[in-house]
């Protein structure tokens, strides 16, 4: 197996007969390097692999730890992250990590029960899904969802979950699953040629290979969290059972501390929240108008403090916390004017220089840029005509404006 892992036989699939056992004992049949790590194949495995959407189990064999398991044709590679303590040949344990394994079968079966849900409250069949550790996905074949629409879909699917139906799995001939509506979605045949069926009494029957729950009450809250339209879809993310109990945890969290924050009632956060947004929005407004404002005094201040060297006006000032959009828009107002040279410089977190002259002066502004830089250890550039760059030494900040001036009054 130097060259990886290969098909050799078929690998028996223990959880499609028992999804809730944890431990079992098989023969290794190949080990050795892989792609993807050091490929571990056994004769039988309980490990879940990669496929119809659903993340892969992970766990031990033998200690040896477990982080990914894939297919390869009708054999299953284990991937293990260094040389495991066993070889081809040998009889080995493996325990699967089983929080992460009920946590799949709860976003499984409780996927199952969604898109059913959907296909009868909205006649909108599940062309595809994923699902994943954190929230699934569902996309439905229809469009213009409203949140209307998601809590009749969410009312049907948790009714099912709290009727607590139980759940089947069945082998059934080809012919009789083809009327199913599960036939847009991977049909996964068992080694005899039959269709693997998961049944939801008298709500759900489709073709799957993955691992669900024994009955619908074990899938626990089935809760849509979002949408988003996917060409001629509509994308629909959710979460079950455990995960939706962490969704709701944090979110209720996050609504309390806010009504806190807010001084509200819980169900008046949404609305404060956008009040204060509207706000927030008008005050930013009035404040770029005072800046504005204050830009002109502030233009016509530097203006009046230049100094004329060869009949070009050098305009320098070192100011606090301005930040580098404002530099530039006032370095550009000051170059506007013929025979000026603008030197601005910011005082903040770190130090910040924009440099810049009018069309009709020969002097390059990236020579006095590097002057001041060298003094504050920082780094910049630019052209000839324009030049920024900032440094961590605010302390310098004085001495660096000045060294540029030199430099510009040399280069005139």
């Amino acid at each position: 197996m130097d060259d990886g892992p290969r098909e050799i036989t078929p690998t028996k699939r223990l959880y499609q007969g028992d999804a809730y056992a944890t431990q079992f004992e098989a023969v290794v049949t190949a080990a050795g390097p892989d792609q993807a790590g050091y490929a571990v194949v056994l004769d039988q495995t309980l490990f879940y692999p990669e496929t119809g959407g659903q993340p892969c189990d992970t766990g031990s064999i033998e200690g040896a730890r477990i982080e990914r398991v894939v297919e390869q044709g009708q054999t299953i590679l284990h991937l293990v992250a260094g040389e495991p303590g066993f070889k081809a040949g040998d009889r080995v344990k493996g325990t699967i990590d089983w929080p992460r394994r009920f946590v799949n079968m709860q976003q499984h079966t409780g996927q199952h029960i969604l898109s059913q849900a959907f296909l009868m409250v909205l006649a909108a069949p599940t062309v595809s899904s994923r699902l994943g550790t954190e929230h699934s996905t569902i996309d439905v074949a229809r469009l213009n969802l409203t949140w209307d629409d998601l809590e009749r879909v969410e009312q049907m699917a948790n009714s099912v979950v709290f009727e607590d139906r139980p759940v089947a799995i069945r082998a059934s001939e080809t012919a009789e699953a083809g009327d199913l509506r599960g036939d847009l979605r991977a049909k996964k045949a068992l080694p005899d040629g039959l269709l693997r069926l998961v049944d939801v009494e008298g709500f759900d029957v489709v073709p799957c290979g993955g691992t669900h729950c024994r009955k619908t009450g074990e899938v626990g809250l089935i809760k849509v969290l979002n949408w988003e339209k996917v060409r001629e879809s509509t994308r629909v993310e959710f979460v079950c059972g455990w995960l939706a109990q962490a969704d709701y945890s944090w979110k209720s969290r996050s609504l309390v501390e806010l009504a806190k924050t807010f001084t509200t009632a819980v169900d008046k956060v949404p609305d404060v929240v956008r009040e204060t947004s509207q706000a927030a929005q008008a005050l930013r407004r009035d404040l770029s108008r005072v800046r504005a404002r204050l830009a002109e005094y502030e233009l016509a201040e530097l203006e009046a403090r230049a100094q004329t060297v060869s009949g070009v006006r050098i305009v320098a000032a070192a100011l606090d916390g301005v930040e580098p959009g404002a530099l530039r828009e006032m370095a550009a107002r000051l170059a506007r004017k013929p025979g000026t040279v603008a030197l601005v410089a910011s005082r903040g977190e770190r130090a910040h220089f924009v440099f810049a002259r009018s069309a009709d002066v020969a002097v390059d502004m990236r020579k006095a840029l590097g002057v001041a830089l060298a003094l504050v250890e920082g780094k910049g550039g630019g052209r000839a005509e324009a030049a920024e760059g900032g440094g961590k030494n605010t302390d310098r900040v004085d001495e660096a404006l000045a060294a540029a001036v030199a430099e510009v009054s040399h280069g005139i």
